[in-house]
């Protein structure tokens, strides 16, 4: 049913949504008469804050503006989000409060995957309006199909959408709500129901009539059907659109253990590898299994008998990271003694027997704890992990070395020797930021790269046209999507100059200004570009003969991390692996650091110890004409200020020392090159003041000394 509103436009326009928010927290916050300081459940956790209960209308308010720092951002909407929920129970400070439903919006720009929107008339009247997505377990289409109220067609961005006008920001707004939530309220009761109802019947149906069938040809038969098709349908029903849901009775014969499996996309999308949530039919068909499992065929098929031992060290691996309480950690399937392969594969599951299958609602909300479950797990854990999980390993150090290094300038080098894992640390972290989407680029350097074309394009004269680049289009990219993390890696980035096709780039992060790409007024691409905050760029160096090296003014601007070679024997032997230990949601979150100097300076106030050692390597330095300014001093404190908060911000820091010394390593010394009459006393001065306090800054030293003897000449970059 369509009403009768003006023409409507959503609001993208980042002032207007702030105004219209505003507007409508006060209609909201000034109707309230109790706040309540409590807490509101979520799926993953709880949110604190001020709870705002509107008694005459019987709902209740809550609000905050969600991004990554939050524990209930969802990766999946891709953006930040103004998040507005509301309940009908009175809340209570002593317990989780239930949320009936959201009615969220972005903060700027048009983003059709979060429910909620501002819209206005052509009279500067502001609307509040929802598109149908409900989230969690009710899709679109049911929405569509059970709302009874009235819809609208607005102008949505670049297109027309149909949604719902829940009413304009006036004080009419609390009732039109109310309306909206309690519409809400009746369509899940109704949906719950019927959905519950509808699939226990079906699993009942499996456990009751499969061995019958077993006896009957496979081909179009009904209970086949029903669990490649139906059953899928009916789950896809109940827990939305965002999943991959496939059943197997078989392929052209029956197959001893049917089973349907719910699998996230960015996960899996095969039941051969990865971990899903999956229902597995016991082969009597005495029961059946909701299981939390991972795939298990393509692990077999490469590690033959060894695919047991490692599918079970890799549950207790899993389980290690997430936690289901009173869930089963082993199962049978078979009465077989060797058991069956899927048993191998099992994190958690929960039995139901045939006899005494629990009701409709039980089934349910089993399946939606195991599913919360899984969106736990789909976490990555930590980069270490990740790394390891890729079948990488870097030493701890280097780890924290580079994401430290991230956090204080997104611009940082890897150098050393071919095949020591520069680009792919960089790759990997390029993977581990993605969440599905792809967020990374690797760009190669080419030995004729001059001039800042190569990066930022150029504009035919001939056709009038831009010519982009693949890095100015993954820029670009990036500065579309500020809330996430995007990573540019140039590879070999010393093949050419790189002050000939870099320094725009470099000039730009440093002032903030915008990179000119044309002055033609009549060609329709962007006349300059910002490098936005969110876009990290990572070089890998290689040094021979066909390279350059670098200048101080490149390596003034970034983080210059040495890979060292890995000791043949060492490498092929297992080692104990160390771990990454400290604040790892702070570290691995490279968005997060944006600190003044002022905010530095007063928590380093009993700091000395830094500060003698900038003044003795200033000193140090200045002779021979290293001695380094106020950018260099800038970055190194705010490397041991984020160095300090991973630690856990101690009061007596007493491992400060170790991330000096990456500083040293990593900012000073690989500026200093030079013939041995202008640095041999230097090194050894340096060496011997950094003995005994910064080992591998004395290891680097001694190798630069040794090099100067032989080769009367050294750089840091062998």
């Amino acid at each position: 049913m369509k009403n009768n509103y003006p023409q409507l436009t959503v609001l993208s326009d980042k002032d207007e949504i702030d105004e219209a928010q505003e507007t409508l927290f006060s209609i909201l916050t000034s109707r309230a008469d109790k706040i309540v300081h409590g807490r509101v459940g979520f799926p993953g956790g709880d949110v604190k804050g001020e709870i705002y209960w509107i008694s005459d209308l019987h709902f209740w308010y809550m609000n905050e503006y969600v991004d990554k720092s939050k524990p209930w951002y969802d990766p999946r909407l891709g953006k930040s989000r103004y998040w507005n929920a509301f309940g009908i129970n009175k809340p209570k400070e002593n317990r989780a409060n239930v949320i009936l439903c959201e009615i969220n919006s972005p903060p700027q720009g048009i983003n059709r995957r979060i429910g909620g929107a501002f819209a206005k008339d052509s009279l500067g009247n502001y609307y509040l309006i929802h598109r149908g997505n409900l989230g969690g377990y009710y899709s679109k289409k049911f929405f569509e199909e059970n709302y009874g109220g009235e819809w609208t067609t607005v102008i949505d961005g670049d297109r027309k959408t149909d949604v719902v006008v829940i009413g304009p920001l006036n004080e009419t707004l609390p009732e039109r709500i109310r309306d909206f939530i309690y519409e809400i309220k009746q369509m899940k009761a109704n949906f719950g129901d019927k959905q519950m109802k509808d699939f226990r019947s079906m699993i009942k149906k499996v456990l009751d009539e499969y061995l019958s069938a077993k006896e009957e040809s496979f081909a179009g038969h009904p209970l086949s059907k029903l669990i490649r098709d139906e059953i899928p349908q009916e789950i896809k029903s109940i827990v939305g659109e965002d999943y991959i849901v496939k059943g197997s009775p078989g392929q052209a014969n029956w197959a001893n253990i049917p089973w349907i499996a719910i699998m996230d996309s960015e996960v899996t999308e095969t039941v051969k590898n990865g971990y899903y949530v999956a229902y597995l039919f016991k082969e009597n068909m005495e029961g059946v299994y909701l299981t939390l499992m991972q795939g298990v065929e393509n692990l077999r098929n490469e590690y033959g008998g060894d695919a047991s031992r490692i599918l079970r060290d890799r549950a207790s691996e899993f389980r290690s990271r997430v936690e289901c309480k009173d869930c089963l950690e082993e199962i049978s399937l078979t009465e077989d003694d060797e058991g069956h392969p899927y048993e191998d594969g099992i994190i958690y599951a929960r039995y139901y027997p045939r006899d005494d299958l629990p009701d409709s609602d039980k089934l349910v909300s089993d399946l939606k704890k195991f599913l919360e479950i899984y969106m736990k797990l789909k976490s990555r854990g930590p980069f270490h992990r990740f790394l390891e999980s890729k079948g990488f390993y870097f030493k701890p150090e280097i780890v924290e070395n580079f994401l430290l290094s991230i956090k204080v300038k997104p611009f940082v080098i890897l150098t050393g020797n071919s095949g020591t894992g520069k680009t792919k640390l960089a790759q990997l972290y390029g993977e581990y930021i993605s969440h599905g989407e792809k967020r990374y680029l690797i760009v190669p350097v080419g030995a004729n790269w001059t001039e800042k074309r190569h990066i930022f394009g150029y504009l035919n004269i001939i056709t009038g046209k831009y010519q982009s680049t693949p890095a100015l289009d993954f820029i670009m990219k990036a500065a579309e999507d500020p809330d996430n993390p995007y990573l540019l890696i140039l590879d070999e980035m010393n093949l050419s100059h790189v002050e000939r096709y870099f320094s725009d780039f470099l000039s730009a992060i440093e002032s903030g200004e915008p990179v000119p790409l044309h002055d033609d007024p009549e060609c329709d691409f962007p006349q300059e570009i910002k490098i936005p905050e969110n876009l990290i760029v990572v070089g890998t160096v290689n040094v021979d003969e066909t390279t350059y090296m670098f200048s101080p003014k490149v390596l003034d601007r970034a983080n210059t991390i040495e890979f060292e070679t890995i000791n043949p024997k060492d490498y092929l032997n297992d080692q104990t692996k160390e771990e990454t230990h400290g604040n790892l949601k702070f570290l691995e979150n490279p968005l997060n650091h944006n600190i003044g100097m002022e905010k530095i300076k007063e928590d380093f106030e009993s700091m000395d110890q830094i500060i003698d050692e900038l003044e003795f390597f200033y000193k140090e330095l200045r002779g021979p004409g290293f001695d380094f300014g106020f950018r260099v001093v800038n970055e190194i404190l705010s490397f041991m200020h984020a160095a300090w908060i991973y630690e856990g911000k101690p009061g007596e820091w007493d491992n400060w020392e170790r991330y000096f010394d990456a500083q040293i390593k990593q900012k000073i010394l690989p500026k200093i090159h030079g013939p041995e009459r202008l640095l041999r006393d230097t090194l050894e001065k340096l060496k011997e003041h950094c003995k005994g306090k910064f080992p591998n800054s004395t290891r680097k030293l001694e190798e630069m000394e040794e090099t100067l003897k032989v080769q009367r000449y050294v750089s840091f970059i062998k």
